[in-house]
């Protein structure tokens, strides 16, 4: 029963997470904001497959989602920090 929910639910999830990723980088023309967006929608599918299936595949999935959102928001925050710093010329 849980599964055949999750298995509707994955999907449009995923779908709404590109949707939203899409729509925010449009609207605010900026992937620093956007980027986190995608990721935490993608996080919340991998977190729903892994309370449907607990399989190493599935716990795999979630955490190469959280290294990949964390690899990205330190490298955004590095960017923002290096751009902001003036020259030194």
């Amino acid at each position: 029963m849980i599964q055949a929910v999750v298995a509707v639910l994955l999907p449009l999830l995923v779908a709404a997470a590109l949707a939203l990723f899409a729509l925010t980088l449009l609207s605010t023309r900026r992937i620093t904001t956007a980027l986190p967006v995608l990721l935490d929608l993608l996080l919340a599918a991998g977190l729903l497959r892994l309370s449907a299936t607990g399989t190493w595949q599935a716990i795999a999935s979630a955490a190469a989602i959280v290294v990949i959102r964390k690899l990205a928001t330190t490298g955004i925050s590095a960017a923002q920090r290096a751009r902001a710093e003036p020259s030194s010329a």
